[in-house]
């Protein structure tokens, strides 16, 4: 096939999978095809015109020629044959594809029933029935699908998924170390729309992303399903994976103090300079302003699933929330996250103008995109005590202070 032929036909498939509607004719532009027809070479432009005219005499495109320059410019180029455009294309013809994928989903839907978990079941019907010409076009060809219920029936015998990575059971499935991920990405505009009619299945332990959370102080760590509490009477900085953050059940304090604060620290380096003083007594901690937390929770940034899970345990455990973050938008957009997982106020921490002020030597030059964040704070983020200012300062400078050069002493 030659390039012209080729580039012909590859757009018009695209456009096929572009079209919102079933369509009885794609028409396309000859200007949109080739924009540089006027400046190209008398060679390029008969190769160009050949290979439309030898596409219409195989009965698979229609030309219309611009009035006065029959045989010589293209107007449009339009196809009814789509079943053909693909045959010549070397590939399958998508509404036949998507009809068989169909058929073979609902078939594993009902081989399945009765022994596999109802949101599996669920799922595979789901499929069965919505599977389009879309998803073909998206890449999901037959095989990805039945690589993706083969994951599905694997699912269905939740035991087979203990102490097995992600990319070990990609071998077991697939003899392939990454299709499992490749296949999950795959896959997921298909599973969004699934999971706006449906409840699906939790695919979130294949994902190789393992949210970790730090924190400190001395506190007491009630878990669901263990009569001992962990108790960290040095005020020691402790590591939770996911797992372990969600059989939380309370946080109580070493102390007998009524009152529970808790700051949360955006960046790391601030957080092992503050989240250590937890553990420490004598003159230097009782003199410190940071006394009155009695403990610290690293967030990194926006809270992953972890951080998010520990910010919910605190605020239901009855403690008081402090932040302290960068002084720039996606710093209060943190605090902001914050405040919304905790659903309780949050107090900032030295993100204020005197602090803004006392730095602005050291600050750096914010990207537009950054600026733009500014839109999304929200008015009740905004409302709180110096936080108004402080973005009025943002603005008006362009400039941000990062958390790690900020003194808390």
């Amino acid at each position: 096939m030659t390039g012209w032929k080729k580039r012909i036909i590859d757009t018009f498939i695209n456009h096929y999978f572009a079209a919102v509607d079933d369509q009885n004719v794609l028409r396309i532009r000859s200007s949109l095809l080739f924009p540089e027809f006027d400046t190209a070479s008398s060679d390029e432009k008969e190769s160009y015109l050949e290979a439309a005219e030898s596409l219409e005499r195989n009965g698979l495109v229609k030309l219309t020629w611009e009035k006065r320059n029959r045989g010589e410019r293209l107007k449009t180029l339009s196809c009814e044959e789509f079943e053909a455009l693909f045959e010549e294309a070397g590939r399958p013809y998508p509404k036949t594809e998507a009809e068989g994928i169909r058929a073979m989903l609902a078939a594993k839907a009902r081989e399945t029933a009765g022994n596999t978990p109802q949101k599996v079941i669920s799922l595979l019907e789901f499929l069965s029935l919505n599977f389009s010409t879309r998803e073909i076009g998206q890449g999901i060809d037959r095989k990805a699908m039945e690589e993706f219920a083969r994951l599905l029936e694997f699912l269905s015998q939740p035991a087979r998924m203990e102490k097995i990575t992600t990319r070990a059971l990609s071998i077991l499935l697939y003899c392939d170390s990454k299709r499992l991920e490749n296949l999950l990405e795959l896959c997921t505009p298909l599973l969004f729309r699934a999971q706006k009619a449906i409840s699906l299945p939790d695919f979130s332990f294949l994902e190789r992303s393992y949210p970790e959370i730090m924190i400190s102080g001395k506190i007491i760590i009630e878990f669901k399903y263990e009569k001992k509490p962990l108790i960290n009477e040095g005020g020691h900085i402790l590591g939770f994976p996911l797992d372990s953050v969600e059989e939380i059940a309370n946080i109580e304090l070493v102390s007998n103090k009524k009152e529970k604060t808790v700051l949360t620290i955006e960046n790391k380096e601030t957080f092992y300079a503050l989240g250590t003083l937890a553990g420490k007594s004598g003159p230097h901690k009782q003199s410190s302003h940071l006394a009155r937390f009695n403990c610290f929770l690293y967030v990194g940034g926006y809270s992953n699933r972890a951080a998010a899970a520990v910010i919910k345990a605190l605020a239901v455990s009855g403690f008081s929330f402090f932040h302290a973050g960068d002084l720039d938008p996606d710093g209060i957009l943190i605090l902001q996250h914050i405040r919304e997982l905790a659903d309780k106020p949050v107090t900032p921490l030295r993100m204020d103008t005197a602090t803004f002020d006392q730095y602005r030597a050291w600050a750096r030059t914010l990207e537009k995109s950054m600026l733009r964040q500014i839109g999304k704070i929200k008015y009740e983020t905004r409302a709180i005590p110096g936080l108004a200012d402080l973005l009025r300062c943002i603005e008006e400078t362009g400039q941000g202070i990062e958390q790690e050069i900020i003194d808390y002493r």
